[in-house]
């Protein structure tokens, strides 16, 4: 959405939009939508171009024509387009506060809520402060009471458009913090859950760096392909051996991570050791002539919060047990403790 657009242009392009994805079968998913919103809005020349030959020609919108439209065009623009959203959303809730002065009678409290908020804005915002922002201008739209059906309808349009916003901070906040590629965390969104789980803990905490043994051997053997599914395949098998309340992140490259909360470093180890034997126990082979690809196994290494300390300490003494496992052979679980234990 172009928040620099007014309410009214931006009810009108949901309108035409929601239809037209209707009528060419497309589910209504927060990627597929944000494709059709711009295409309806006019501001991508070459979006409309690519999305309106697939309709001279006839062709499906299948799943994978769906995800080709929105990877092109703005997978990697979410972190911009946040930016420009954080920019632009004073002259947003200006014309809000306009459009509401003239139909409310109870203008200067709503007005004074509303200009408190746009002053908090700054050029740097983060998605969850301008959530919060939202938040405190649809609560002070809601306690607002008129008259007249024309009155009530212009209020009902101001907060679901603000709703509209506010879903798609969510979901553009999600998809900053996802690795593409896996489905986990990805690098950005470790690094703010692990700050956070830590700030937050009271009890134990634990982390696993979880590296696919010898995978540049495999990848420039069997291409990068085949070393992506293995990564898509490692990742899977990850999740299966965890908690709900745990969490898995693409650390960079083939190395993953696994932070614990509310574990200490034995119960790590178990969930380590289960990973590890798990991975081992994969058959891999090629869907298109069942081609074995070999056996894949992991090295990890296992460290336990300790309150008070960074957490760049906690991952260096996680990886520094990494290396330990590498060092004495692979495929094996090593822990803090080995690491200290061998400079006694």
């Amino acid at each position: 959405m172009d928040v620099t657009e007014t309410l009214e242009e931006t009810a009108g392009i949901v309108r035409l939009a929601l239809p037209l994805m209707a009528k060419h079968g497309i589910s209504i998913t927060p990627k597929n939508y944000t494709t059709w919103y711009y295409y309806v809005s006019g501001k991508n020349k070459e979006l409309q171009e690519a999305i309106d030959s697939i309709i001279e020609k006839k062709e499906p919108f299948s799943e994978k024509t769906n995800e080709m439209l929105y990877q092109h065009f703005f997978a990697d623009k979410y972190e911009n387009t946040l930016n420009e959203i954080g920019e632009n959303l004073q002259e947003a809730l200006s014309v809000i506060v306009v459009e509401l002065a003239e139909i409310s009678g109870q203008t200067k409290k709503y007005e004074s809520t509303v200009l408190k908020s746009i002053d908090k804005l700054t050029e740097n915002m983060s998605v969850q402060y301008i959530k919060a922002v939202l938040n405190d201008v649809v609560d002070a739209t809601r306690d607002i009471r008129t008259s007249g059906e024309m009155m009530q309808q212009s209020l009902k349009e101001t907060r679901e458009t603000l709703k509209v916003l506010q879903e798609e901070f969510k979901q553009a906040k999600t998809e900053l913090l996802i690795d593409f590629l896996t489905g986990v965390l990805n690098r950005k969104g470790f690094d703010e859950t692990l700050a956070r789980t830590t700030n937050e803990t009271s009890d134990f905490l634990c982390l696993l760096i979880i590296d696919i043994d010898h995978f540049k051997k495999f990848n420039d053997v069997y291409g990068h392909i085949v070393g992506d599914e293995v990564l898509r395949f490692v990742a899977k098998n990850i999740q299966k051996s965890i908690r709900g309340n745990d969490y898995v992140a693409r650390f960079g490259g083939e190395e993953f991570t696994v932070i614990l909360p509310k574990t200490p470093l034995l119960g790590a180890v178990t969930v380590a050791g289960n990973v590890r034997t798990s991975t081992a126990k994969l058959k891999l082979e090629k869907k298109a002539n069942a081609e074995k690809l070999g056996k894949i196994t992991v090295s990890i290494g296992a460290a336990q919060y300790r309150p008070g300390e960074s957490t760049e300490t906690l991952i260096k003494r996680a990886d520094q047990a990494l290396y330990f496992a590498k060092n004495a052979g692979r495929n094996r679980v090593a822990t803090e403790s080995e690491v200290a234990n061998q400079f006694k």
